[in-house]
């Protein structure tokens, strides 16, 4: 039982001189790694106050027939020949320029 407390202590105490040594490296990282999770709590806060749009941000972009406008498909309006349409507003002028 004493061998196992010396072996600790010689681990604990090399340990302790390593830390002293590289204090500022760790000092970094720790603050690296505070920074990354501050980051991630961000994004996570983002995404629940966005709610469902993470969806759409997800999904294939198709092209405006009428301005050229790359929209989600499924914000998209879509007729039946495969055309699609940013907007309403973009529809009635393509239906008014005929």
């Amino acid at each position: 039982m004493k061998e196992a407390f010396f072996i600790l202590v010689v681990i604990a105490v090399i340990a302790a001189l390593t830390a002293v040594r590289y204090r500022r490296q760790l000092m970094a990282m720790l603050h690296i790694w505070r920074t990354l999770r501050s980051m991630k709590q961000q994004v996570d806060e983002k995404r629940q106050q966005v709610g469902g749009e993470e969806n759409i941000s997800n999904g294939r972009l198709v092209n405006c027939a009428k301005c050229g406008t790359w929209v989600p498909e499924q914000k998209a309006i879509k007729l039946r020949q495969g055309t699609f349409y940013c907007s309403a507003t973009c529809l009635e002028r393509t239906s008014q320029a005929r």
